[in-house]
């Protein structure tokens, strides 16, 4: 093994700055060339021999003042990793491991990759083996997302099975790392460098946009790219094989998996490659792996603006008491809504009280409109009350929802959970999966128009994408160029989706549906992200007899959903079984954790 695929810091440098002595401020020259001498002589001689001490590949960047004490409540990067699944105890009745898989599988004696697994045993004696979790992104951890959503989804399958998440190669606890940036906070203040002003191609924001990717694509291709360097080594059908080498090394012959977004791309490159290897796969909010693999990027917003509708007609039918831009009709909800856009362009609300101080400008509510139609049951309220608070001047109330409508930032001079950083990882598998396409004005300007007819509110958001690939430079080893269809897999897949998606539409799931033979399609007559967006109880009893039985919904299934944003229940929650009331509090509870896939930064 390499070393410098497996980093673990195990020191870090104290962090105190030198005091003064009392009385004059003003040091005479010869007592601060006596200061700078000794720091100079103290900073050498540590350099000299902090090998010595400390068992680092590089020093943390940010260990200036203030750095982070706190002790995490799992350390991932303490845990040793191996060529087989040695689990660990971790997080309170949970299990740990790291898996050593080959960097390059053409290269199977060469560098390695740890991959991080987080597991929820199963509690029922009746074991029926161990379903693999994608939160989607690409660049979601799957780990965070056991902890997260882990207990809810096992409540949705069924004690017997067990719930496994990884992290795909270069995110989160899994090493190495696909990051550019040498801390999380040199992340974020290149992001804070966008501004306010909306992507389009008439106002010069293309031209900042298109720099900002040439350089974050230089600074990656220089930092990951090299001859193996991560970026080159995760690209989907790579990250395909993971999941079979840790299925067969669980003591499984085929994978059970249920992945969500681009989870449903991973499923779609997993059950093309291995259909011999398919045991129960669920693809949840579809992309369409053939737009995907030639880096279009333009079939995603077709239903959005059905979904931003929804807002205004769910507001409506909940009345006054329930929504607070209620208005007698949804029109008018509608015109009060996008009336404030213009005033808010004109003249941004200053929140000065938040932490940090915050700015809303159009930019930021179209963007918060924009997340928000991802899981309208989670957020279509915080949209209603940041829109009311603005008409009403609140600025106490504006204060307690700036971190909902913008993430603060913050400094922090290290991680107590570094795994928890933000990666390139997003660029690196979807631009490296996808066909080359050098930047192209006429193409570029056809392609923004026609997102724009899909959608005016996202496509300024979503053509970011575009920019991405077309300025990327790093190439993976394997990339996969073979079928993406199945016609005989060893067990059908199930192809989940919302009727309304914001950016995976049911079209595309269709579209997959058709290609892989015997599989069964499953429509949520919902709105937002993946079924989790929705709780449905009909959709999770589906969900639970195919893991269990392996059954399918009958051709034309519809499922209705329990919970409506705004409006509430559905029907009579009084009616309902223990059983069932206890699994629609775990429907509840997922619907907050839905994938954000391609969504703008807040």
């Amino acid at each position: 093994m390499h070393d410098s695929f497996d980093r673990k810091l195990k020191g870090e440098l104290p962090c105190r700055g030198l005091a003064l002595p009392s009385g004059d401020p003003r040091p005479s020259r010869k007592a601060r060339f006596l200061v700078a001498s000794v720091i100079a002589a103290l900073w050498f001689g540590f350099l000299a021999y902090k090998d010595q001490y400390f068992e680092v590949d590089q020093l943390p960047s940010d260990s200036t003042c203030g750095a982070s004490t706190e002790k995490p409540e799992f350390d991932w990067f303490a845990l040793k990793p191996s060529k087989s699944i040695q689990w660990t105890s971790c997080y309170s009745g949970q299990k740990c491991a790291r898996l050593l898989l080959p960097l390059d599988y053409g290269t199977p004696d060469g560098p390695t990759t740890a991959i991080a697994l987080r597991m929820i045993p199963a509690t029922n004696k009746k074991h029926r083996g161990t379903i693999l979790i994608n939160p989607g992104g690409p660049g979601g951890s799957g780990t965070d997302l056991v902890a997260r959503a882990g207990q809810n989804i096992s409540r949705v399958v069924g004690d017997s099975f067990d719930i496994l998440g990884f992290d795909p190669r270069g995110i989160g606890a899994s090493t190495p790392s696909a990051s550019c940036f040498e801390t999380d906070s040199q992340r974020k203040l290149w992001y804070l460098q966008e501004g306010h002003q909306l992507l389009n191609i008439t106002n010069g924001s293309l031209e900042i946009q298109r720099a900002r990717e040439k350089a974050l694509a230089a600074r990656c291709e220089e930092k990951i790219g090299g001859e193996w360097g991560i970026a080159r080594f995760m690209s989907t059908p790579d990250v395909a094989r993971d999941m079979l080498e840790i299925t067969q090394k669980l003591g499984q012959k085929k994978l059970q998996y249920w992945g969500f977004s681009y989870g449903s791309i991973l499923g779609q490159y997993f059950s093309a490659i291995y259909p011999d290897k398919v045991g129960r796969v669920i693809i949840d909010g579809v992309y369409d792996s053939h737009n995907y693999r030639a880096a279009l990027w333009n079939s995603n917003l077709v239903d959005i603006d059905a979904v931003v509708d929804s807002f205004f007609n769910f507001c409506y039918q909940a009345g006054p008491d329930k929504c607070s831009l209620y208005e007698s009709s949804p029109e008018k909800i509608r015109s009060r809504y996008f009336d404030l856009f213009h005033t808010v362009e004109a003249e941004p609300i200053p929140v000065p009280g938040a932490e940090p101080p915050l700015v809303i400008t159009r930019k930021v509510l179209q963007a918060q409109l924009f997340h928000a139609s991802y899981k309208p049951l989670a957020a279509f309220g915080i949209v209603a009350d940041t829109i009311l608070a603005i008409e009403q001047k609140n600025a106490t109330a504006l204060t307690a929802l700036a971190p909902k409508i913008v993430d603060p930032a913050e400094c922090k001079c290290a991680l107590p959970e570094p795994w928890r950083a933000d990666t390139e990882a997003f660029n690196a598998i979807a631009c490296g999966d996808g066909d080359g396409h050098p930047y192209d004005a006429d193409t570029y300007a056809q392609y923004y128009g026609a997102l724009a007819a899909d959608s005016e509110l996202a496509a300024p958001f979503w053509a970011v994408h575009y920019l991405q690939c077309a300025e990327w430079r790093v190439r993976p080893k394997w990339r996969w160029t073979g079928p993406l269809e199945a016609q005989n897999t060893s067990h059908p897949l199930l192809v989940l989706s919302p009727r309304f998606d914001p950016v995976c539409p049911l079209r595309d799931a269709k579209a997959v549906h058709a290609r892989f033979g015997g599989s069964g399609l499953l429509v949520q007559n919902s709105y937002g992200h993946c079924s989790l967006s929705a709780p449905s109880l009909c959709t999770a009893k589906y969900v639970r007899a195919y893991f269990v039985n392996g059954t399918l919904p009958e051709p034309g299934t519809v499922c209705e959903v329990d919970e409506l944003p705004f409006v509430g229940s559905a029907g009579d929650v009084r009616a309902m079984s223990k059983e069932d009331t206890e699994l629609l509090d775990a429907l509840k509870g997922l619907s907050t954790e839905v994938p954000m896939f391609g969504a703008p930064r807040l």
